[in-house]
């Protein structure tokens, strides 16, 4: 049995995906599933899903929509459209040329695609093209929805844990060493983005792909991420 699906707030819902590495670097991954204005369902930033877990989102509604927030998180998305293939992609600009095979129906933009409104409000973040990210923020509940917003890796071993190490990153919310120096061209641009949440958003928990689901808390843990680059 693959890990479940789990709600972190009402009408949002995550699978953890363990199993998935970097390079031989366990970091973990996730898929995420938000309701919609509508009631239809939204699959957010598609991990490795197996038959298991399709089912249980499957049983909690249409999904209507993939969306594909970052650059980086597109190995899966094929695979996604595929299990849901009446569902419209929403994906940044960079993913077609990636997934030629994927039909993407809209390109996020600086505001939120119609089918989203009423529910999430977003936010790029700026000076990063390589993510592209665009991360969501969920009032009702005060949730942030990031991908590489942030790492929360706690627990490693081993390699892992090594790895982590040299990262600046075990056991703690924060952007990690190979992040800052990758995937950062412009870091007051980013800087200035994250500001912007920080100030607009009263976030409490953050979802992230690699590591934890940040229970409480989230304003301050994003804007301590973030101080390097308010420098």
């Amino acid at each position: 049995m693959s890990a479940p699906l789990v709600a972190v707030a009402p009408g949002i819902w995550t699978i953890h995906h363990p199993e998935f590495a970097v390079g031989g670097l366990g970091i973990g991954t996730r898929t995420n599933v938000f309701a919609l204005a509508d009631g239809s369902l939204a699959l957010h930033a598609p991990g490795p899903l197996q038959a298991d877990q399709i089912a249980a989102i499957r049983g909690l509604g249409q999904v209507s929509t993939i969306v594909i927030p970052n650059r980086m998180h597109h190995l899966f998305c094929v695979a996604a459209a595929g299990a849901f293939p009446d569902a419209r992609v929403i994906a940044v600009a960079g993913i077609a040329e990636k997934e030629p095979t994927l039909r993407v129906a809209e390109t996020l933009g600086e505001q939120v695609p119609d089918s989203l409104a009423g529910v999430v409000e977003m936010i790029k973040l700026e000076g990063c093209p390589k993510l592209e990210e665009h991360v969501l923020f969920f009032p009702a509940s005060r949730t942030v929805l990031a991908v590489d917003l942030a790492f929360n890796l706690h627990g490693m071993t081993g390699f892992n844990r090594f790895a982590m190490w040299l990262n600046g990153a075990n056991d703690r919310f924060c952007m990690t060493r190979i992040g800052k120096s990758q995937y950062i061209q412009d870091a007051r641009a980013a800087g200035r983005s994250v500001t912007r949440m920080v100030e607009a958003w009263d976030a409490e928990a953050v979802v992230v792909s690699h590591g934890d689901v940040l229970a409480a808390g989230g304003r301050e843990a994003i804007r301590e991420a973030w101080a390097f680059a308010n420098g």
